[in-house]
């Protein structure tokens, strides 16, 4: 196909969002990513709205003149305004055949539809949508997150459990597809993590717990600290491993003195910031991967894990037996130390089970998410929708004004 020019929207910082912009840019399409803040990425043009000193001024001067009219500081109306132009030049500097939103729930993913951009692809996450399970959204969020959906020529889905999410929030899954992006095997593959291990002070013989999720309270971390004072009861060389990605430093701390408490300081090493380039190495070193948070999407953890050969316990989510069953390619448990405890160590124990779901898992991957392949599905997608051609851009001045509102908390 010829090379289409691309525009994403979506956090430069979402590991997520890095993979799929960088893997159409290395297809050979020009990919722009409209961000809050640039990273460097390969390949890729990063958009970042502002308002300088000295652009857009007028809206600045009139914005003083009608606060002094007013008595009322209007300076905070007058940056949004700005960066809301700011915002619309690139959308047109892009010049894209595709407009491809990665996350639903955000200004700038409202701000395309309410500038009308077309063909519009919108991928949900989860937590964009699972309204009632994560974050705080606002009415007046949630609202405009419909709007979006029901402006989107395309929307992809992790899951068909999203899907149906989609559809009762107002039909919107009848234009849904579902593509779970998922892991390359090729990159997330099995590998000897000795030498790793040797580098981070890890026993050779430790039975390796890996926690890959990020350190919040959401991903109940805690939890699986408590397990692990009953899993070196019964495994005295188990180890727990917790990576600090998007760490919330008082929980962390929470998470240290907890340890101390359980006499458990031995047994839990805390590796720093992982990026996601280094998370294939930091699977090869362990035994089981744990995720436990209580709302969750189809959670790209999961998948690398099982790629890598370590099998995971996870939540008793029924959304997740689209892709695995429980005692077949992960262990699900109950959301509490002694249960997660338990699971654990049944395939610390249990090497019957756990060489069934390593092969179970990793076949999973290669069938259903493997990540270029999605990726093939999704480049026939835009080559469908940008047949059309573009399409003009028609504001929808309603949407502009509720997209101001939620930005000033009005």
């Amino acid at each position: 196909m010829k090379p289409l020019r691309i525009l994403a929207i979506g956090s430069s910082g979402s590991t997520h969002v890095a993979g799929r912009v960088r893997c159409f840019a290395e297809r050979g399409h020009h990919v722009s990513l409209l961000t809050d803040r640039a990273t460097g990425l390969q390949g890729v043009t990063e958009l970042t709205p502002s308002a300088p000193p000295g652009q857009d001024q007028w809206i600045a001067t009139a914005a003083r003149l009608l606060g002094r009219l007013v008595r009322r500081d209007l300076s905070g109306p007058a940056d949004m305004a700005r960066l809301m132009l700011d915002f619309r030049r690139k959308l047109r500097q892009a010049d894209a055949d595709i407009v491809h939103v990665h996350f639903a729930y955000s200004t700038w993913a409202w701000m395309a539809a309410a500038l009308g951009a077309r063909p519009l692809v919108v991928s949900i996450m989860g937590g964009d949508i699972l309204f009632e399970e994560q974050g705080s959204p606002t009415p007046r969020g949630i609202g405009l997150t419909k709007r979006l959906l029901g402006q989107a020529d395309l929307i992809t889905s992790k899951s068909n459990f999203l899907i149906g999410v989609l559809n009762d929030l107002g039909g919107y899954g009848d234009k849904a597809i579902r593509v779970v992006w998922g892991v390359d095997p090729a990159v997330f593959k099995p590998a000897d993590g000795a030498a790793l291990r040797a580098a981070k002070g890890i026993p050779a013989e430790a039975k390796v717990i890996l926690s890959p999720k990020i350190l919040t309270p959401f991903y109940n971390i805690h939890i699986l600290v408590e397990a692990m004072a009953a899993i070196v009861t019964r495994v005295p060389e188990a180890h727990l491993v917790l990576t600090e990605y998007g760490a919330d430093p008082a929980y962390r701390a929470q998470l240290e003195q907890r340890i101390g408490e359980l006499g458990l300081s031995h047994a839990v090493t805390f590796v720093g910031h992982i990026t996601h380039a280094q998370m294939p190495e930091f699977y090869s070193l362990a035994d089981v991967a744990v995720g436990i948070p209580a709302s969750d999407g189809l959670p790209q953890t999961l998948l690398e894990a099982m790629a890598c050969g370590v099998p995971s316990v996870i939540g008793p989510l029924d959304r997740y037996g689209e892709i695995v069953r429980h005692e077949e390619s992960a262990l699900l448990s109950e959301i509490d130390p002694a249960s997660v405890a338990d699971a654990v160590l049944r395939l610390l124990q249990d090497e019957t089970l756990y060489n069934h779901i390593v092969t179970r898992g990793r076949a999973i991957v290669e069938a259903e998410a493997n990540f270029p392949r999605e990726a093939d599905r999704v480049e026939q997608a835009y080559e469908r929708l940008s047949a059309a051609g573009k399409a003009k851009y028609r504001p929808r001045l309603g949407m502009l004004k509720d997209v101001a509102l939620y930005w000033l908390r009005w």
